[in-house]
């Protein structure tokens, strides 16, 4: 729901129906006194935009005023942040940051590169041990902790923030590898 924005004619009306009633206090559109509130009311509009204006900013997910307030605070923008970022996405990294829970769990990290606007799918790799099927990737003991997102975006495209985000979230010791099939 949006919020109301209102006209200088409802605040008009308005004020003028707080006027006491009688002759000395015309009501007529064109009088003196409907002029004058006409013009008393103007900053009380403005502060009513801003008011509304404020309350779309507050949320991070369509800020833009206070979008570095909430940078700020969440110690954005990161050192590999490219400096032709979108507002969406600026919005997305602030939204990730503030919604993630902070898990190194595969759907986890799958949800945060959902929430920074990319279709991920996260693949835990696995040693070569006896009794996997004949064709299996053979390997050592260091991929256990080897984790390969298959992102399906171009690899043209700069990823930068993804996987900063994705390797800032990994466990201690894992390397995570990216793949890009768009």
């Amino acid at each position: 729901m949006s919020p109301p924005i209102f006209t200088r004619q409802y605040y008009t009306a308005a004020f003028l129906s707080l006027l006491p009633t009688g002759p000395i206090w015309p009501r007529a559109l064109n009088g003196i006194i409907s002029r004058l509130a006409s013009v008393w009311v103007q900053p009380i509009k403005r502060n009513g935009d801003r008011a509304a204006n404020l309350l779309a900013d507050a949320f991070p997910a369509t800020t833009q005023e206070l979008l570095p307030e909430w940078q700020k605070t969440l110690g954005l923008p990161d050192p590999v942040q490219p400096p032709g970022q979108t507002l969406e996405q600026a919005q997305g990294q602030v939204v990730a940051r503030l919604v993630g829970s902070q898990a190194t769990s595969i759907p986890e990290l799958e949800a945060v590169a959902s929430t920074l606007g990319y279709s991920a799918t996260i693949t835990p790799q696995t040693a070569f041990y006896f009794g996997m099927t004949f064709g299996s990737q053979f390997g050592g003991e260091g991929w256990n902790f080897v984790l390969v997102a298959s992102v399906d975006d171009a690899p043209a495209n700069d990823h930068s923030v993804l996987e900063y985000e994705l390797r800032r979230l990994c466990q201690s010791g894992t390397l995570i590898y990216f793949n890009y099939t768009g």
